[in-house]
């Protein structure tokens, strides 16, 4: 009778070990499916997800209302006759040239088509330039900038297809065509 009972100890013992076994694994499983689930396979999504964030980071420090560069304004533009990229040189550069590929250093400031600023590296008077590779940004960034010269200022009105699209996807991201001023420091 001691031997059965100490049996049945250990086989209880066993099963609590592989119950709690597999319900690490499942549990595991689950987070890493969750973490996966919304990705697609875009492999820019993530670097554009990083780049987003950065960008979100500097807007939450302070608070701070982002503003136009200065010398320009945001202004309102008619959406329904964005149907292509459409670049604007404000000031012809004389530096590298930008390619799909290469790493700008920019200070801008975006806005929608009822004028409304929705990003800038401009904030309470303060300009904090941004650097990132063009082939990690939206496409009207990566088309528009290709080309482009370090000491450029560009106008950039975008199609929301060639940006974050045409609808609200519950982001927080603007959607629809969008306008940016954008100042090219440095290109590598």
């Amino acid at each position: 009778m001691g031997k059965t009972k100490e049996n049945s100890k250990r086989v209880f013992i066993i099963v609590i070990v592989v119950a709690f076994l597999l319900s690490s694994i499942g549990f595991t499983g689950l987070v890493i499916w969750e973490m996966t689930k919304g990705k697609k396979d875009d492999p820019t999504a993530d670097l554009q997800k990083q780049l987003q964030d950065q960008l979100n980071q500097q807007n939450k420090e302070g608070e701070m209302q982002a503003e136009p560069l200065e010398g320009f304004q945001a202004t309102p533009f008619d959406k329904a006759s964005v149907s292509q990229l459409k670049v604007e040189t404000l000031k012809e550069g004389s530096g590298v040239v930008a390619t799909a590929d290469s790493t700008v250093k920019v200070n801008y400031f975006g806005w929608t088509s009822d004028g409304a600023i929705f990003d800038s590296s401009k904030k309470s008077d303060t300009v904090s330039p941004i650097e990132f590779k063009l082939s990690e940004v939206i496409p009207g960034w990566t088309q528009g900038l290709t080309g482009v010269k370090a000491g450029s200022t560009v106008r950039l009105t975008i199609p929301g297809a060639m940006a974050y699209g045409d609808a609200d996807t519950g982001t927080g991201r603007p959607y629809g065509p969008l306008a940016f001023v954008v100042e090219v420091i440095e290109v590598k």
